[in-house]
């Protein structure tokens, strides 16, 4: 759950150097063309929804490697403009600064496809870029070319930022030539340095555009909300969400220093901000809600999801509120699957149980939205990015008299069945019965998403995607040119070995 506003004076606060917080290492349905179109209705007015939320289901589509490149580490962040997706990635280690230059990656085929790209384009030395897309269907890029040296994290202050550290381009062809300006961040000295500019850009009613930051400061740190008025050119410090003392306070203090933070409208209007605490199970995120715009916010609370209220806990958090009006969350952790939560009436106060999306992934996911009802989500994996195409809707009719399949069995990685009589596509569940031996203390047994196949076909990959050593059963259903599915057909108990 998330609180409600409970909003408080938007001033820094003063924290007693003793309370640093203590540094870790870190760091297939059809696509909607009309993405574009939806997106500027939603700048105006988030969808709103009548009555109880829907019961939903969330499907992904079988995972597709857009990414094999030595050397990265990160899942960077998608973009995406009806069939045409671009993703953006470091193109070297999670680092903070100590190397340097990205790359991207295109699929025009609704993400089944993908091509490389050449590297530090459209901004060339770049520690980090990512793009979203405005309501006008034009695209915003925005580099980071510095990030500040984590060892002197108390001692910097905006007159140490290089007058080229920051750059925004512009394109209104979703990514295939871009304008490239200088841009610039401007803040009071006494916030210290912003460390780190974060996905995603929001548009706001009065056309401001917001997109959220993390500073270090020799009075704490901070995650700030940066505006524009410009689109995109000059951004300046809108408030500070919320501060290390502020954390400390709540009864979340951090155990880091990267309170990577994210942002998004709900559908009532508000903005709702999570913000990382740390990295182990005992570091929930933070939530802290604004009802004027993102000027002043409420005091954090820890974030909590399902009928047990349990807190959620991970790196890089990523909202996304989709155009029908469902919220989402996505946050990951190498240790303990990479997570989707769902809020199905868009407000951000109630969440479902987490959705495992995959098992295999590092702590910096992305995600964006795709279509009216669903999201791309990418994730790192041993110098790969698997890109995921999820979507989340009402829950499918199931029907007694369709015949399932048959014979389900799990062998080197793959998943087989056979087929069922006038079956379209088929929905697999895998359930995780049991952690592996050595399983780390972090780890959770969760639920899974259901991966939906693109066509009839009777295998399934599922290498690459599952805990290891993990023991599980797979549930198989068969879904009919109407939607809906038959009775499920399960497999016995088998471990997991890649």
């Amino acid at each position: 759950s998330v609180p409600t506003p409970d909003v408080r004076r938007d001033a820094p606060t003063r924290h007693d150097p003793s309370e640093q917080p203590t540094v870790t290492s870190i760091r297939m349905r059809p696509f909607d063309v009309g993405l574009v179109v939806l997106l500027s209705a939603m700048s105006a007015s988030p969808a709103v929804r009548a009555g109880p939320p829907p019961q939903l289901s969330v499907g992904v589509a079988p995972r597709v490697a857009a990414v094999e490149r030595s050397g990265i580490t990160g899942g960077g962040v998608p973009v995406a403009s009806g069939d045409r997706v671009l993703l953006f990635y470091p193109n070297h280690p999670d680092d903070f600064g100590g190397s340097g230059g990205t790359a991207s990656s295109l699929s025009d085929d609704a993400g089944r496809r993908w091509t490389a790209l050449d590297d530090d384009r459209p901004l060339p030395d770049m520690v980090d870029v990512w793009a979203d897309p405005l309501p006008d269907g034009s695209w915003l890029a925005f580099g980071l070319g510095w990030v500040p040296d984590p060892q002197r994290r108390t001692e910097l202050g905006p007159g140490d930022v290089p007058t080229d550290a920051y750059h925004a381009a512009f394109s209104r062809d979703a990514g295939r030539t871009w304008t490239v300006e200088r841009a610039t961040i401007e803040y009071p000295p006494e916030i210290g340095v912003v460390a780190r500019p974060l996905p995603h850009v929001v548009v706001l009613n009065d056309r401001r555009l917001v997109m959220p930051a993390y500073a270090w400061g020799k009075h704490g740190h901070s995650a700030l909300l940066l505006e524009s008025t410009d689109g995109g050119r000059r951004w300046t410090r809108a408030a500070t969400i919320c501060t290390t003392s502020d954390l400390v306070q709540a009864g979340i203090p951090p155990r880091t220093p990267w309170l990577e933070t994210t942002v998004a409208r709900t559908t009532d209007g508000d903005l709702l901000a999570a913000v990382r605490t740390g990295s182990a199970a005992d570091s929930p995120l933070a939530a802290v809600r604004s009802g004027d715009g993102g000027r002043t916010w409420s005091a954090p609370e820890p974030w909590t999801a399902g009928a047990s209220r349990s807190r959620v806990a991970g790196k890089l958090p990523t909202l996304t509120l989709l155009p029908d009006g469902v919220l989402l969350l996505l946050t990951a952790h190498s240790r303990n699957h990479c997570r989707l939560y769902v809020s199905a009436d868009g407000r951000g106060r109630e969440w479902s149980e987490p959705y495992v999306v995959t098992s295999q992934s590092g702590g910096n996911a992305g995600m964006c939205a795709a279509s009216r009802d669903s999201v791309f989500i990418s994730t790192p994996m041993n110098g790969r990015i698997h890109v995921w195409r999820v979507t989340v809707g009402p829950s499918s009719e199931t029907a007694a008299e369709l015949p399932p399949p048959t014979d389900v069995a799990f062998r080197d990685g793959v998943l087989t069945w056979n087929p069922a009589p006038g079956a379209a596509a088929y929905r697999v569940t895998p359930v995780l019965q049991r952690l592996p031996p050595a399983a780390d203390p972090a780890t959770e047994l969760l639920r899974y998403a259901t991966i939906e196949t693109a066509g009839p076909k009777t295998e399934l990959d599922l290498s690459r995607q599952l805990l290891v050593g993990g023991e599980y059963e797979f549930e198989v259903r068969a879904i009919d040119r109407d939607g809906r599915t038959s009775p499920g057909a399960k497999s016995r108990t088998a471990q997991v070995m890649r």
